[in-house]
């Protein structure tokens, strides 16, 4: 190579690796104990939760929802700065992770810029609402400013939660890498 090859080669991984430090790590959270019905591995119990609930067309259940999602938040950010499972799964897969989770926010109508503890916190408590019967704490909950549309909309969404492709592929990749099935690169 000559050297203005070799001058250029410098230039471009000087170029990348000045992105991958201006490149802030995502926002994550932590689960509480026992959410999502769990007292054992919280991080698989929310893979599992996320790649179940999002390869069916969740209707007229805005609790099963309102979990999903917050499983979906959570690991999200977990896969991209637990060493855990920075070390064990695949880049592609946690960063399908992390469109998923901006995908869904969209769909369901949160802020991008929210950070993941409080929507985490936020959809657990709204599903508790929902399935104690709470409709005051619903709307309050569904009022609060992680939102970006009316809560009668996120309402409708939460209650109306089609099959996403690449969601669902990005929850099934990560729950069944996690699992062990060992059949990915």
């Amino acid at each position: 190579m000559n050297r203005s090859g070799l001058v250029l080669s410098a230039a471009l991984m000087a170029g990348l690796a000045a992105c991958a430090i201006a490149t802030p790590p995502p926002s994550v959270a932590i689960m509480p104990p026992g959410a999502l019905g769990t007292n054992g591995d919280i991080d698989t119990r929310s893979l599992d939760v996320a790649a179940y609930d999002f390869a069916h067309h969740m209707q007229n259940d805005p609790a099963r929802a309102a979990d999903a999602v917050a499983a979906l938040d959570y690991m999200g950010g977990q896969l991209n700065v637990s060493p855990r499972w920075m070390t064990m799964m695949p880049a592609l897969f946690r960063l399908q992770m992390l469109q998923s989770r901006e995908s869904l926010r969209q769909y369901v109508g949160i802020n991008a810029a929210a950070p993941s503890q409080t929507v985490v916190d936020t959809m657990l408590a709204l599903a508790q609402a929902y399935r104690a019967g709470d409709q005051a704490g619903v709307m309050r909950l569904l009022a609060t400013p992680i939102f970006t549309v009316p809560p009668a909309e996120v309402q409708s969404r939460l209650s109306d939660i089609p099959v996403m492709p690449t969601v669902n592929n990005a929850t099934t990749h990560a729950d069944q890498y996690s699992s062990g099935f060992g059949f990915y690169p």
